[in-house]
């Protein structure tokens, strides 16, 4: 992590700027490892592998839905586990905590999936294909996103749910050379395969931060555009990550999401009433055509909804303060 993107961070917490409280290892002027501080509300944050773990005490780098949606189908297999988020058996998000947020095993097996052994192996994992003929087959809907977000006019740009980064790559190929581009996920072990990904691609320009969209933890309209692959629209929480997301969002800049919905590609795993449960209870949308007013609802304007193929692309843009010109908001 260079010491120039603090000036982008904010503490998850108050808010807050944050500063270097200490730097265990370098390269070349960029933080390894490490920890970012918070003098006015004293919390720190770790640096994992140039990553900031921006989340607020308590909180894992995992994908919290993932982990305990899996947890629970190990235990009592999946239909049963969607019953029971559903009505409410099983706590989400889990109030207990857990420290640190990113353990040290968590860090070696960080490093090994940025690793090239790891990426031969992952490559061919059959999921993995799967996701990569989804992006090459739905590249239109990809470009319609991308197209409703103006990233092609971007200085700065957010994109929310990373995950291991298969649709991080085309971005940054998109978007303008000189561009910052922000991958930015709840888990720590998806960014370091998503950064494995951009370091051998040899692009430069690129970030990881783990954080929130609840409570994304950058600065004040830091952001020209905002993309989310298949993220927003399927994780709990849907109104406020998008309340979250026009935060970060600079005036007059758009945001644009793509997404097919949750409980169809569930379809068949668990019961439809149960899969309808579950979305309702974490706030996961389950009608797509409901989603433009929630949008709008929240204070974006010139909504749009539209599909491309199966896919649904969502796009609005961050209202300008009347009497007001758009300032450069990454700058």
């Amino acid at each position: 992590m260079k010491e120039a993107l603090l000036e982008k961070l904010r503490c998850p917490q108050c808010r807050e700027p944050l500063c270097v409280w200490n730097a265990t290892e370098e390269d070349g002027g960029e933080i390894v490892e490490g920890t970012l501080a918070c003098h006015a509300c004293g919390g720190t944050f770790p640096v994992h592998s140039t990553i900031p773990i921006l989340l607020v005490p308590g909180r894992r780098a995992v994908d919290e839905f993932a982990a305990t949606l899996g947890r629970e189908a190990q235990k009592v297999g999946f239909s049963k586990a969607v019953r029971s988020l559903a009505d409410g058996t099983v706590e989400y998000p889990a109030t207990r905590t857990f420290e640190p947020a990113v353990t040290a095993a968590e860090v070696r097996e960080g490093r090994y999936r940025a690793s090239e052994s790891f990426w031969e192996t992952f490559s061919r994992n059959r999921l993995v294909q799967q996701q990569q003929n989804a992006l090459t087959a739905h590249l239109d809907a990809m470009e319609e996103m991308w197209l409703r977000a103006e990233v092609n006019f971007a200085d700065t740009v957010l994109d929310v749910g990373t995950g291991w980064g298969g649709a991080l790559v085309p971005l940054v190929e998109r978007a303008p050379q000189d561009a910052m581009i922000f991958g930015f996920d709840t888990a720590f072990l998806n960014l370091r395969v998503a950064q494995g990904q951009i370091e051998r691609a040899q692009h430069e320009n690129v970030v990881f931060v783990v954080g929130d969209c609840l409570n994304p933890p950058f600065r004040e309209r830091l952001f020209d555009a905002v993309v989310s692959w298949f993220g927003i629209g399927r994780i709990p929480g849907f109104v406020n990550c998008l309340r979250g997301i026009l935060g970060v969002l600079g005036p007059g800049r758009a945001f644009s999401c793509a997404w097919t919905p949750l409980v169809n590609d569930l379809d068949g795993l668990a019961s439809q009433a149960d899969l309808i449960g579950m979305a309702e209870r974490l706030e996961i949308p389950t009608r797509p055509d409901e989603t433009a007013g929630f949008v709008e609802a929240i204070g974006f304007e010139e909504v749009e909804l539209s599909t491309v193929g199966p896919i649904f692309v969502l796009s609005g843009r961050a209202p300008i303060p009347q009497g007001s010109l758009i300032p450069p908001s990454g700058s």
